[in-house]
């Protein structure tokens, strides 16, 4: 064999055990591999990531712009925005009216939250 072709063989096996790395990397375990190159799991905000001023009272100017901004680091991220049309509004998370969202509305809320009840299924079968 000439050296080219050693050369060649080395670079394919050292490229393929690079990979193999990667692969079996834990953060490509996490995340990355079970659903896709965009990342890990999706989580529910907590109602302190909603919270900006810490008032314990979310306005609905808070609620949005933790949304937009959430939005737009997923879309950065190359995440897909495919029911983002869906998301509850405000107005459907402030069950009483007054114009703030309580933690007791959020909790409401975070317990119906379909991504919740994903993350708790795949919890259970790993």
């Amino acid at each position: 064999m000439s050296s080219f072709h050693w050369l060649r063989a080395f670079l394919i096996l050292l490229v393929t055990c690079a990979v193999v790395l990667l692969l079996s990397s834990p953060a490509f375990a996490e995340g990355q591999g079970h659903h896709g190159m965009h990342g890990k799991h999706h989580q529910c905000p907590s109602y302190s990531d909603l919270d900006a001023n810490a008032d314990d009272a979310v306005t609905s100017e808070e609620f949005y712009a933790f949304r937009a901004e959430r939005m737009a680091a997923r879309a950065e991220a190359g995440g897909k925005m495919k029911n983002a049309s869906n998301a509850p509004t405000f107005e459907d998370l402030d069950l009483d009216g007054d114009g703030t969202l309580s933690a007791e509305e959020f909790a409401e809320h975070h317990s119906q939250c379909p991504m919740n009840k994903k993350q708790t299924e795949a919890a259970t079968t790993e």
